[in-house]
């Protein structure tokens, strides 16, 4: 029994074949590994971004009401108790700075010029119908020490606003 050249060359073809045909199998299961990976990525990614974008609005609508208040109270001499209300949102800034590490720094900022007007709540006066001179003068010093402290604090809101802002279009 005589094989002709072509039968042969097609015997001896298949293990080419067969070994071309498994590089190019394992050539398209690495890509598509690696696409895999790639996509899993961007959608952690884009998964990270929705929850940060969240807590900025968090943040963000706090900071928009503190603004709020502080426009009310602008040259305003306040006790203790007319800045009451403050406190439970420089607990909310507070946490959402333990939570964004992107805007970490500003809202500890934020919260430190809170604690500093926080703490310029003007005493009573002793007897409103005759009130000494000197008190009255200290009492003005302190209206105006609370005055400047709410400035501050008005303008680490503002600067935490823009930061939010930047990181939204980024």
């Amino acid at each position: 029994m005589i094989l002709s050249s072509t039968t042969l060359a097609a015997g001896a073809g298949s293990p080419v074949v067969a070994a071309l045909s498994g590089a190019v199998t394992a050539a398209l299961a690495l890509l598509g590994i690696r696409h895999g990976r790639q996509v899993f990525a961007w959608m952690k990614k884009n998964r990270d971004t929705d929850d940060n974008a969240k807590d900025l609005d968090d943040a963000d609508s706090y900071l928009k009401e503190t603004f709020e208040k502080l426009c009310e109270l602008a040259q305003k001499p306040c006790r203790a108790a007319h800045l009451a209300p403050l406190r439970r949102l420089r607990n909310l800034i507070k946490a959402s700075a333990d939570q964004l590490e992107v805007i970490r720094t500003e809202l500890h900022d934020v919260t430190d010029h809170f604690e500093g007007y926080l703490a310029t709540g003007l005493p009573q006066l002793t007897n409103p119908a005759r009130v000494p001179q000197t008190e009255l003068d200290t009492h003005m010093e302190r209206a105006m020490k609370q005055e400047h402290a709410r400035m501050e604090l008005e303008r680490a809101v503002s600067r935490a606003q823009q930061r939010i802002r930047f990181l939204r279009k980024a």
